[in-house]
């Protein structure tokens, strides 16, 4: 579905709803992350792509009551009721709520809002739907009161809500591939200097996206805890960020405790894979990308511990069926798997990983 489609969807289910036009339509894609996981709140790189067709759509108007928000989910299919006072109650309008306190308190405390959301993202896929959310949403609430931020601003503003207002301790890759990418475009990103460069990928190459069917709840896992534990590794090793330190310094990391060794391992050696896997793709190298991917499933797997039974088994099947790399992507416990498969064996491909496992679906191809 294009964006075109997209907006057009929510608007009618905004009308079906309310009975009135929106006023302001717009729309974010999710992303699919190729290469360097849980490197963003270390200060790392990072290589993702926003996606072409699945995303988030929102249609907003003025509401009929000062203060309230009535808005309309799709993959609830019903209206919640929330004030533009509440403070966050665990349900999915807290990430609109979050939104629209931080950009446009005063104007719905005076008018009220009405929202739609339409989303092709499936929940807990590893795929963004969060901060796909956070991102229309801000987009959507400043272009209905007339106010702009640029994109990289929408990408730090939509971060601090999902650590302040959410409670999600994470990086801003998420938010910054959503608000700053351009689909079906790798992305590499410093996400301590936001510095970041298009790159393309080869055109005779598909990034397969394969959903395990294994849902992942960040806040209700142990993103935190990988997070405090990189605080830990940071004061055990004197520096400020993992990502001061390089391969070189291997030795001392491996010195310090378990597991905070492992945790410090993964985040300089998937640095490190992003750089090179940059390389590969402007070399047109996608056996060596291929992989490096399959080198940060590992890691992953062994020295980060975020991976599952299901999205390992996964992997390895993608390889056995001619995938030149697989790799679980997104924050981890589930997701997705992405596999790089060449486009003259993407059909075969695609039946053959299909008879394999029970609940899968290919959600994307780009």
């Amino acid at each position: 579905m294009s964006e075109v489609v997209e907006t057009k969807a929510v608007a009618d289910a905004f009308l079906k709803q309310f009975g009135i036009e929106p006023e302001v339509t717009a729309y974010s894609p999710g992303r699919v992350n190729l290469l360097g996981e849980h490197t963003d709140y270390n200060g790392g790189y990072v290589l993702p792509m926003a996606l072409r067709d699945l995303g988030v759509s929102i249609a907003l108007a003025k509401g009929d009551e000062p203060g309230v928000i009535k808005a309309y989910s799709d993959t609830f299919d019903e209206v919640e009721t929330r004030s533009i006072e509440d403070v966050r109650q665990g349900r999915w309008t807290d990430y609109l709520l979050g939104c629209l306190k931080a950009v446009v308190y005063e104007e719905v405390e005076e008018f009220g809002l009405r929202v739609a959301l339409a989303t092709t993202l499936p929940m807990g896929a590893g795929l963004s739907s969060s901060a796909a959310l956070e991102v229309v949403s801000l987009k959507g609430a400043l272009e209905l009161f007339g106010r702009k931020l640029n994109p990289v601003d929408v990408a730090i503003l939509a971060q601090s809500i999902e650590n302040n207002f959410i409670g999600m301790p994470c990086g801003i890759m998420d938010q910054f591939a959503s608000s700053v990418g351009d689909p079906g475009v790798a992305m590499f990103l410093n996400t301590r200097s936001l510095d970041y460069e298009l790159v393309a990928t080869p055109e005779d190459y598909a990034f397969v996206i394969i959903a395990s069917g294994v849902s992942h709840q960040h806040t209700e896992n142990g993103y935190a805890t990988r997070v405090a534990e990189c605080l830990a590794a940071c004061e055990a090793l004197g520096v400020e960020k993992i990502s001061d330190l390089g391969v070189a310094d291997l030795d001392r990391v491996n010195q310090i405790a378990e597991p905070l060794n492992r945790r410090a391992r993964h985040v300089i050696m998937d640095n490190q894979r992003v750089v090179e896997g940059v390389d590969a793709l402007r070399k047109n190298d996608m056996v060596r990308f291929g992989q490096l991917m399959h080198d940060s499933h590992g890691s992953q797997r062994d020295d980060y511990e975020i991976t599952v039974e299901k999205t390992d088994a996964m992997v390895e099947a993608c390889l056995s069926r001619g995938a030149l790399g697989a790799r679980q992507t997104g924050g981890g416990w589930g997701g997705s798997v992405v596999a790089l498969v060449e486009k003259s064996a993407l059909e075969a491909f695609n039946k053959s990983i299909l008879g394999d496992f029970d609940g899968i679906e290919i959600l994307a191809v780009t």
